[in-house]
Parts: C-alpha cells; sequence; structure tokens
C-alpha cells in the first residue's frame, strides 16, 4: 500500500502553462489485494481496515467491517467499497476504511487511526491545498444512526480521535451524512476548513459506516469516486455551480440554496459531535427561515438535494 498521491498534469494550449493537481490513489476502490487472511478477506489497493492495523494479536481478532461492493454496484467502474456495523465481543464495532493506519486496543475507547510518516505504506503526501472533498454514496443506516466522512490535511504525524492533538492539522472538517436510506448514488461535498496558511504534507481520509462510538449495529454505507476539489486555478474546477448560503440571526437559521432547478431540499442540522439536532425540509430559489431553539455553540448545516449535498458551518 504505497502511499503517494497523484500528480496530474494538465496542459493548456497555447500557453503551454501546467498545473498540478493532486489526487488520492485508487479513489474509485477498483483495486483490492489480499492482507494475509486469505483471498475472502481483500483491502482496496492504497486503503486500510483495522484488520492491517498496528496490532498484530488485535488484527487477527478484529471483525470483517468492510468489503468489495458487488460486482456493479459503484457509482462508476465496477466496484465501490461496502462498511457495514456489526456487534462482536459485547460491543458494536463501525465498518471502517482509511488511508492511514489503525492503532488498535480492546478499549475502543483508546483507538484512533494515524499517518505513520516513517513508513511509506501508511502514509498520504500531499504537496496542494484542495478547497474541499467530494465523492459519493449510498447508506442503509440503522435507527439514530448516520455514515461519516473525516478529512485531516496536517504536516508531520498526526492522528484522529476525540482525543487527537491537533497542533499539526492544517485543515480538517467531517461530514455527518442523513439519518435516512440513500439508495441512489448521491454526491456529497464538504469543505475543508483552514487553520494555518503553510502547506500541507500529508492528507488523512477516514470513511465510516456509522458515528464512531455511538454505532448501532446493522449500519451500511457504500462509498465511491473520492475527490479533491480545487478552485484557486492550480487545478479542476468544481462542476458543481450550486450555493449554499447561511447565517444565524436572533437564534434564527436562514438558508438561501441557489441551484440551477427549482428543487426542494432537506435540511439536517448536527452539533460538532456529530448529533443531529434538527430536521426540516425548504425550497431553492428563495431564504427559507427555522427557529433553531438551539444553545451557543458550533453547529453543520447539511442541504440534500437532487442528489447533492451541500455543508456549510455556523456559529451562535
Amino acid at each position: 500500500m504505497n502511499k503517494l498521491i497523484l500528480s496530474l498534469v494538465i496542459i493548456i494550449i497555447p500557453f503551454i502553462t501546467i498545473h498540478a493537481q493532486t489526487q488520492f490513489d485508487n479513489a474509485s476502490f477498483e483495486e483490492w489485494e489480499e492482507i494475509g487472511y486469505g483471498p475472502t478477506i481483500i483491502e482496496p489497493v492504497e486503503w486500510s481496515s483495522i484488520k492491517s492495523s498496528d496490532d498484530a494479536t488485535i488484527s487477527g481478532q478484529a471483525p470483517h467491517v468492510w468489503d468489495r461492493s458487488e460486482f456493479g454496484n459503484a457509482h462508476t467502474g465496477n466496484y465501490s467499497v461496502y462498511l457495514h456495523t456489526v456487534r462482536v465481543f459485547g460491543i458494536n464495532a463501525t465498518g471502517t476504511l482509511a488511508n492511514g493506519r489503525y492503532h488498535a486496543e480492546f478499549n475502543i475507547n483508546n483507538a484512533y487511526t494515524f499517518t505513520d510518516t516513517a513508513n511509506s505504506q501508511w502514509h498520504t503526501k500531499i504537496s496542494a491545498r484542495p478547497d474541499s472533498l467530494i465523492g459519493w454514496y449510498k447508506a442503509k443506516p440503522s435507527a439514530g444512526d448516520f455514515p461519516t466522512v473525516k478529512v485531516v490535511l496536517h504536516t508531520g504525524y498526526a492522528a484522529i480521535s476525540a482525543l487527537s492533538d491537533t497542533t499539526s492539522f492544517v485543515a480538517s472538517n467531517v461530514i455527518s451524512l442523513p439519518e435516512e436510506d440513500v439508495t441512489e448514488w448521491t454526491r456529497f461535498s464538504f469543505p475543508l476548513n483552514y487553520h494555518k496558511d503553510i502547506m500541507p504534507e500529508y492528507a488523512l481520509v477516514i470513511l465510516t459506516s456509522s458515528n464512531g462510538l455511538s454505532a448501532v449495529d446493522g449500519s451500511e454505507a457504500w462509498f465511491d469516486d473520492l475527490e479533491f476539489i480545487y478552485n484557486n486555478g492550480t487545478g479542476v474546477i468544481e462542476k458543481n455551480t450550486d450555493e449554499l448560503v447561511v447565517y444565524n440571526f436572533d437564534n434564527n437559521l436562514s438558508v438561501f440554496l441557489n441551484s440551477n432547478q427549482n428543487d426542494d431540499f432537506s435540511l439536517s442540522v448536527y452539533n460538532m459531535l456529530g448529533k443531529l439536532v434538527m430536521e426540516n425540509s425548504g425550497k431553492s430559489g428563495q431564504k427559507n427561515i427555522y427557529n433553531l431553539n438551539l444553545p451557543g455553540g458550533t453547529y453543520i448545516i447539511s442541504v440534500r438535494y437532487n442528489g447533492k449535498i451541500l455543508t456549510k458551518k455556523i456559529v451562535l
């Protein structure tokens, strides 16, 4: 699992201007390989699971919470990655996959995912500042559960957990996808929030079928076609021209979705723990006002419409 992000070169004629756009290897999950447990337990090339963690004993006992999708169950190509949450040893083990490495412990509260900078097998290099991450997913979450996508761009060593030291983080964000069945391939998109004005060295991404330590047995999610988006002239421009504008006033939330079509949308509001705190609906092309009645803090606004998802962050 050689962790080196692809460099795609775009040549613009007649000026012969070259721009480099960095992307993930095997972002469409078409290539798979055995990891030492025989042909029935395989990982997507350039990605890892809890069965290839840094503790061989725990890896051998760890549940199989991911798989290659059935042939043809993909947004593009032949395959996607299928994550599923299972109950084992009295706990609910979240279906998860990452492009770093898992640190496994029997006490799951002490487990985390990390970038091993000393071993190219367990890190993904990047030398760019993407604006956002997009991808496609389907889901069948159990009641009260939802899939997530977490991204951290960083320098040096970094780990993702509830108690992470974030001093090396250059940019980060997490999207909590809706608590509902999604039977058709649906596009998600969320911005990367930059904390430092420097170039990151590594990209760490985690996909899950459940809400972390609050996972519910039986939740399922499929992911495909992950892609960094660049809107600063150094890469491909985001094809989705729709715009989501949100702001709050007097504990009310104003949501305006500017789309090319007259779309109805579903609105979800999550706190920073990923808990759904409000649901509603609205219509694009007009200002939609909602009473939040929420305590002060930071919240993620998620709007789903026409097979797309847009997110914004607000602070009350």
